[in-house]
């Protein structure tokens, strides 16, 4: 029965490294909507005054030992009423990733800086850049290995003839992205017509992490390319907005793409004079990454802040061991201005 068990963890294990090797190398939350500076520094302060978030992800628990994965993103405008045609922006990421019974892990903070010129009445173009470090570490004495196991006992004192490198080292990070942003608002508290949409591409990394605890391999993190796009547009004299939206990376062999859209209801708008009555929706978002999963979130917005939860529901091979389930996600948000108020040129996401 021990040796069944084993089999069965190997196999398991196999899968997660060989997913983990596929589709992506870099932490990542599927709901991509709530990690605007993450994906891209050029959105830094583009469409938001200020901006904070918190993300939280639990994957592969069915599996085995859960990824844990946990980010904060906070970001604001700076001198922006002295120019009404360009302004900067700076934010702070940072965020922090445990897997497996090693915990594995690596943790990441960061500085963002931004230009954004207007473009036009309702548009701006963004620039930005990301620099900081990082911590990757590893528990060796956590691990157990098929040497160690003899007549079907465990002896962590068996030699497992394995190698051991290094339990932590610091990597240095950056990366670089522009984007574009439009907004209109609606000009009446009824009409609901306002239009907003984001456009925007970045490159991180570069080339230069060393991401191995053994000195002799040499290997490096490779950059990772990233595209995305979202459109938020409300149906005209009706409760509902529309977000569809996309995202696609490219890192060395792996490519991932996620794409869908989230359907919000407005269930309240704010007081235009009194500011007694606070703007409320309510959002259900179906989005599916390609070859891997299938995910379900559900959103609560209230004023200036935002609940998410969302869940992966995995449809890959690995499906076979995890009984389709994947990770749940949580996030939390405030900004401003507040996203209900009438013609402010700021779409409700």
């Amino acid at each position: 029965m021990k040796t069944l068990n084993i089999k069965n963890t190997i196999i398991a294990g196999a899968a997660l490294l060989s997913v983990s090797a596929i589709n992506a190398q870099d932490v990542h939350f599927s709901q991509f909507r709530e990690t605007p500076v993450f994906l891209n520094p050029g959105r830094t302060a583009l469409d938001r005054d200020v901006r904070v978030i918190l993300n939280y992800k639990d994957q592969w628990r069915s599996v085995a030992s859960p990824y844990k994965t946990f980010g904060f993103s906070g970001e604001m405008a700076v001198a922006k009423k002295k120019n009404k045609n360009a302004h900067l922006g700076i934010g702070l990421t940072v965020f922090s990733d445990k897997s497996g019974d090693s915990n594995m892990g690596i943790t990441v903070g960061t500085l963002n800086v931004s230009a954004i010129i207007k473009t036009g009445e309702n548009s701006s173009l963004g620039v930005g850049l990301m620099g900081g470090f990082g911590q990757r570490s590893v528990s060796y004495s956590a691990l157990r290995w098929e040497e160690q196991y003899q007549n079907g006992a465990f002896d962590a004192a068996n030699n497992t003839n394995e190698p051991t490198g290094a339990t932590s080292y610091t990597l240095p990070d950056a990366a670089a992205g522009i984007a574009w942003s439009y907004g209109k608002g609606e000009k009446y508290i009824s009409a609901n017509n306002g239009v907003r949409a984001t456009v925007g591409f970045a490159a991180h990394h570069f080339g230069f992490q060393k991401y191995s605890f053994y000195k002799q391999t040499g290997e490096k993190l490779f950059s990772k390319y990233v595209g995305h796009a979202n459109v938020d547009i409300g149906i005209a004299n009706s409760n509902l907005i529309i977000v569809p939206g996309i995202m696609f990376t490219m890192q060395g062999p792996s490519k991932e793409i996620v794409a869908g859209s989230m359907f919000k209801y407005v269930l309240s708008e704010n007081s235009k004079y009194t500011g007694n009555k606070k703007g409320s929706a309510i959002g259900i978002g179906v989005d599916y990454r390609f070859g891997d999963a299938a995910i379900a979130t559900l959103m609560y917005e209230f004023s200036n802040f935002a609940i998410g939860a969302g869940y992966d529901f995995n449809l890959s091979k690995l499906k076979t061991v995890s009984s389709a389930r994947g990770g749940f996600e949580i996030s939390l948000r405030f900004v401003s201005p507040n996203p209900f108020n009438v013609g402010a040129n700021k779409s409700r996401i």
